[in-house]
């Protein structure tokens, strides 16, 4: 039995067009591959996002010591020897070894 090319040329174009579809749904532009690139982008903005955030939030708690309403003079004045690497003539000073 000998096939015309009317009962071919059918199936050809249908699977022509499966095929594709098929190729364009796991590999386009808006694909699965490209789906899940772009979760794992989302995962990698959202892991940063929280890093930006926790150091947001340090800085602003480092700031908020620091305004007038909460400024403690003692925490100001051990810091400011820390730093000037001053001491008082009263002051008790006991050397620790470095390591």
């Amino acid at each position: 039995m000998l096939l015309r090319p009317r009962q071919i040329l059918a199936p050809i174009v249908f699977a022509t067009v499966f095929g594709y579809f098929g190729y364009h749904l796991v590999n386009g532009d808006r694909g699965l591959l490209a789906m899940a690139h772009l979760q794992r982008e989302v995962l990698i903005a959202e892991h940063n996002f929280a890093e930006a955030e926790a150091t947001r939030k340090i800085w602003e708690r480092r700031v908020a010591a620091l305004r007038n309403q909460s400024l403690d003079p003692d925490m100001l004045d051990e810091r400011a020897r820390i730093l000037l690497n001053f001491s008082r003539k009263d002051d008790t000073i006991i050397f620790t070894p470095t390591r």
